[in-house]
Parts: structure tokens; sequence; C-alpha cells
């Protein structure tokens, strides 16, 4: 659907013309004269309808809706925005006295980084420590530090800390003096954007004929949000050839899905498979990526901002690109000059694990960044 707005002029003159045309003598229409103000107020409230009717054609309409609204249009079809999942990780407790006292961690203890995020400790009943009488952790007298799992109190990606971001005790614990996160966290998943729920909808539609690829694919990618998938038709978990079989590959940007993970997506393949079809879930076999180039930039600029842009621009690349789908030597010049954002003069020496080729295509493989390695020249 297509159709012509006009302006408040537009309307004003419109309406002037018509009514001088109706007119057998000349109307006062100058700026201030009761026939232009009158005019004028129908052309407003004709602007504010117009407006009106093109944000309702807006909001029904899932390719120009947003937020709320595109909730409400898929929800007529009984689907629904993915939500985002919360980082998760381990923090070790350290006590600088362990002689003095044992101390208990309950799962109600806050921890935080500097910029005020906040984490949780988690109850785990499985966990060695975990001590169901004390209801919580428990670092022994003499035992320096404890390891303990948290959760991001904030769901999505803001979670995925750097290595040593967790440093401030939230709640204080008797025993306990210092607290770190030995390694950065990176399973933390951002809700289903607007666009991205536009792009599922018509898989979701087609895979309500269930028993097709496209329905499998659905099942997937209904599971969680931010995962990436390849199905290998007519192969087996060891690559190879099986008519009636399928192999699904799944990685949830880790490299290294958890069991539980790959457990609901083989329930969730099982539910939509037609009988008698015999599949198999499995994780990626993982490929590390080493980057180095050398990058020429304005006087002006600082080395610091610009080497961690052009980081983030091609490990992000990297970490997105398809299972099995290889990797572009030619994508690092591309995103160092233009994917980072920032005034890049010239950039040589671009190695791609030691060489100048393409990352061959490879089923079931996915990549991950193992370094990149920026040298910074100015000019």
């Amino acid at each position: 659907m297509s159709f012509s707005l006009r302006s408040f002029g537009t309307m004003v003159g419109t309406a002037l013309s018509t009514a001088q045309a109706a007119c057998t003598q000349n109307l006062d229409i100058a700026v201030g004269s009761p026939t232009r103000a009158l005019m004028e107020a129908v052309g407003g409230v004709g602007l504010w309808l117009q407006y009106t009717v093109v944000q309702a054609l807006q909001k029904t309409r899932l390719s120009t809706s947003t937020g709320t609204d595109c909730d409400s249009f898929v929800a007529d079809f009984g689907m629904a925005r993915l939500q985002g999942e919360a980082a998760t990780g381990a923090v070790t407790l350290l006590s600088f006295t362990p002689d003095a006292q044992s101390a208990v961690v309950l799962s109600t203890v806050i921890l935080r980084t500097v910029s005020g995020l906040s984490f949780s400790v988690v109850k785990d009943e499985t966990h060695p420590l975990w001590s169901a009488n004390m209801g919580g952790y428990v670092r022994a007298q003499g035992q320096e530090s404890i390891d303990v799992p948290v959760v991001c109190q904030i769901a999505g990606s803001l979670g995925n800390v750097d290595e040593g971001a967790i440093c401030l005790m939230g709640t204080a614990v008797s025993g306990i003096d210092t607290v770190t996160n030995q390694s950065a966290f990176s399973n933390g998943v951002d809700a289903e954007t607007d666009e991205q729920l536009r792009l599922r909808f018509p898989l979701w539609l087609s895979a309500k004929a269930t028993a097709s690829k496209a329905s499998i694919e659905n099942a997937i990618s209904d599971v969680r949000a931010g995962l990436s998938y390849a199905v290998e038709d007519g192969r087996d978990a060891g690559g190879n050839l099986r008519s009636g079989y399928f192999t699904a590959v799944v990685n949830d940007g880790s490299g290294t899905p958890t069991q539980a993970l790959l457990r609901d997506v083989y329930a969730a393949i099982d539910s939509t498979r037609a009988v008698g079809v015999g599949f198999a879930v499995q994780a990626p076999s993982v490929l590390e990526l080493t980057v180095s180039m050398d990058v020429s930039i304005p006087y002006y600029l600082s080395e610091d901002n610009v080497r961690e842009a052009i980081r983030a621009a091609i490990a992000s690349d990297i970490v997105n690109t398809p299972i099995g789908s290889g990797y572009a030597y030619s994508r690092l010049s591309y995103l160092a000059y233009v994917g980072a954002n920032v005034a890049v003069t010239a950039v040589s020496n671009v190695l791609l694990n030691n060489n100048q080729n393409d990352i061959p295509k490879a089923d079931a493989q996915s990549l991950s960044v193992k370094n990149i390695n920026i040298n910074i020249n100015k000019s």
C-alpha cells in the first residue's frame, strides 16, 4: 500500500484555492484574516488525522512495528519473542586470614563490578562445598579461597564481563575479604531484537508444516536466543553418509554448548521430526583463529581506542560466522577500514592463522578467536 502525504502548507493552500474557486468574489486570505485562520485550523486537524492514520498503518504491519507492537503482532499467531539469558560463571572468594575462622557464603550474597553491575551467588546442591545444614558454601578454617557459581542479575550480554571485573563485595561476609572472577563470562545473551524477530517470523510460519527442514531449524531457534546451527541432511554425527538421518550442529557462541542445552535442542527436534527419521545433536568442532595486522592512523587518535574498536569488530565477525562456512581472509582488511568505524589510513601485513589464505569450509566447524594483535602506527 502506498499513498501520498500532504504537508500543512499544501493542505492550507489546497483549501484556500478550492474556497476561492467556489466563490464569485475575491476572498481575503491574508495572514491573520478569518478565512485563512479557519483554513489553517482545518489544515492542522487534517495533519493530525493524517499522522494518526500513518501510525495505525505502521502498527498493523510487522515490518514497520517496533517494541511491544512487534510482540502483539506475532502473538496473534501464537509466537513470542525469545528472552535474554543471564551470564553465569564462577568467582573466587578469598580470605586474608584463613586460619582465623571459617566462612559461610549464602545464596543471597551479592557481588559487584566497579560499574555497579550485580551478580548473585547461585545455590548448587551438587557443589562439593555446599552445605545443606548451613544453607551456603563453606570455606573451612585454614582454606584460603573457594570458588562458587554466580549469575548476573540482569539478563543479556551486559553480564559478559572481563576477567577480574567482579571485584567488590556487595554483601559483607565474615571471613571473606575479596572476590574476583578468574575467567571472563561469555554466555549472557540479549533478548531477541525487533529485527531478529522479523527475520524469524517467516521461518516460524513455514515450520507449521512439520517434518520439513524449516521446522527443524525453527525448533532449534526456538530453544533460546543467540543460537547458531547447521542441519547436515543425510549425514551422521561422524560425518558419514546415512540415508534417513540428519545431524544438527548447535553453538551458543562459546564453541562448547552445555549438555543441558544440547538435550533441550534434542527434545525440541524430537517433537518435530517425522516418524522413522533418525538424528543426532552435537556441538561443533572449534577452530581457533589468530589475527595480526599493521594499522596506520592519524596522529590525533588514541591508539588504545582504535586497537580495541578493530579487535571488537573482528572478534564479533568471526564469532558470528555461520557454522561450517569458513572465513574469508579479505574480510579482515574490510573490518579494519570500515567495520570498526575508525579513521584508519592504511592496513598492511594482514595474517590469518599466520597465512594470507581463507579458512576453508568444513562441516560442523565453528570459529573462535584465540588472539588478535593490532600494531598501530601514527602518521
